[in-house]
């Protein structure tokens, strides 16, 4: 693994542990109910962050099939997606997925994370627009639902969300 990617793969090992340690003690019932209409649920976010994962497979070159890509593909908001899978399907297509990423790691040489990504056109919001930058920003995304859910774990009056185990 090239060195620049061992505390991002670190990192990607911890928001695997965290979003499902956000999910413990939550029904569906709960993860879908919002604090406001101006808010987002813990299912929707969820939902996106199984997404956003999906994305990070296809921007390294390893895209996997996404069983909740009929919800999400045309859906621009929460307020546009009228079903949610259940958090034990979440919980395993979150696995599989990061299953399927977690050996990608180890693949990518320096000179692959120093070049734009090929296989996914975005631009990310900051200067680093190479495939390293971009698994920074992903990871950052992650990192900032996953605060999300560990917030909103607290508006429903849960325990906070474990950092451990």
């Amino acid at each position: 693994m090239d060195g620049r990617l061992v505390p991002m793969h670190a990192m990607f090992r911890l928001h695997t542990r965290l979003f499902l340690n956000a999910f413990d003690e939550v029904s569906d019932e709960i993860a879908r109910l919002r604090p406001n209409e101006d808010s987002s649920s813990m299912a929707f976010l969820g939902l996106h962050m199984h997404d956003a994962r999906h994305f990070l497979a296809r921007f390294l070159g390893r895209p996997e099939s996404n069983p909740f890509e009929q919800i999400t593909a045309s859906a621009n908001s929460i307020d546009e997606i009228d079903v949610y899978p259940s958090l034990a399907e979440l919980r395993t297509a979150w696995l599989e997925v990061t299953a399927a990423l977690n050996g990608r790691f180890d693949e990518l040489d320096f000179d692959a994370l120093s070049q734009p990504p090929t296989v996914v056109d975005f631009e990310f919001p900051f200067e680093d627009q190479t495939l390293l930058g971009g698994i920074g920003f992903l990871l950052h995304h992650e990192a900032y639902h996953i605060g999300q859910l560990a917030l909103l774990r607290k508006f429903h009056r849960l325990p906070a969300m474990s950092l451990t185990t």
